[in-house]
């Protein structure tokens, strides 16, 4: 498999406002791409697509090798769960669920044995420095604490494709080096492929490859 994802002459419509107009993106085995941007210029739809959560208005979107843009929404659920991992700028904790619970229901659903999930768990914990808030439930943690969680929980099944909203938003420099070198680690383990956007236009996080998204497009 040569490419994880493929968005060709992407478009899309939110309201009454042309957000992407004919988008073309493609990653790689390995690649990490960064599309910087203002705020309001489609960042988050261009996420939300990649990672199956919306249909294009016209272009399409390949999956590895799954014309995703075409399949059911079966197809594009299983997808999701066993090869994608996905980090939102609201986090999307399940508020019922502890730090540790949240973190391990995803292996849980790919039907990985318990005693696994207990190690997988602690270890990305320990990367994280999250092991003290294990059994906190997700309102009774920071901004920054919980976005840690949200990253963590994308990373844990060790996924195809990694799609991260202003993933560093809320954290300190050191959170931001832990959590760079952890993508590292997965593109290097599995082969992972990683779209990170952010409306940081300045910082270099030493990975990947950046482009721009400017009145809906990319160059």
């Amino acid at each position: 498999m040569t490419t994880v994802l493929a968005l060709r002459s992407v478009c899309k419509v939110v309201g009454s406002e042309v957000v992407l107009r004919g988008v073309d993106l493609e990653l790689k085995p390995g690649d990490v791409v960064i599309v910087r941007g203002r705020s309001g210029v489609g960042k988050t739809t261009l996420a939300k697509i990649a990672s199956l959560l919306l249909l294009p208005d016209a272009g399409s979107v390949e999956f590895l090798g799954v014309e995703a843009s075409r399949a059911s929404d079966a197809m594009r659920s299983s997808l999701r769960l066993k090869y994608l991992g996905y980090v939102d700028q609201e986090f999307t904790l399940l508020p019922r669920l502890t730090v540790f619970e949240n973190l391990e229901l995803p292996l849980a659903l790919l039907g990985v044995p318990k005693g696994e999930r207990s190690e997988r768990v602690r270890e990305i914990l320990s990367r994280l420095d999250l092991e003290d808030l294990k059994d906190r439930y997700p309102s009774e943690l920071s901004g920054g604490e919980r976005q840690r969680v949200a990253i963590a929980r994308a990373l844990i099944k060790k996924p195809r494709l990694v799609v991260a909203d202003e993933p560093f938003s809320n954290l300190d420099d050191l959170s931001v080096s832990t959590v760079v070198e952890l993508i590292r680690e997965v593109v290097a383990e599995v082969g992972a492929s990683v779209l990170i956007t952010t409306t940081d236009l300045v910082s270099n996080y030493g990975i990947g490859v950046s482009k721009v998204l400017h009145q809906g497009r990319i160059s």
